[in-house]
């Protein structure tokens, strides 16, 4: 890290959360990471990444019509059982 870096995460520094303040921006709180809410992370994007692993592209436009392909191929296919039942639902699966 830089000597003049901030020293925690960017969006809690003060200068940002002042700025923030100042331009009367509301804050939203995140929920901490949890696997329940990013289950793409873990089922999708691997299985995504497995289809275009290997393989060239030319621009950013044939990058997203050839992910938006493998989307559309894989929404095809069944979603696991752990989920189907929203937040919570792989948790002792």
């Amino acid at each position: 890290m830089c000597k003049n870096g901030p020293k925690g995460p960017v969006h809690t520094a003060l200068s940002v959360r002042e700025f923030l303040a100042t331009k009367q921006i509301t804050v939203l709180e995140q929920p901490a990471y949890s696997p329940d809410l990013a289950s793409n992370d873990f089922f999708l994007f691997p299985k995504i990444k497995e289809i275009l692993k290997g393989r060239r592209f030319d621009d950013i436009y044939d990058i997203r019509n050839n992910a938006t392909a493998a989307l559309e191929d894989h929404s095809t296919k069944p979603v696991p059982n752990c989920l189907k039942g929203g937040l919570g639902a792989g948790i002792g699966a």
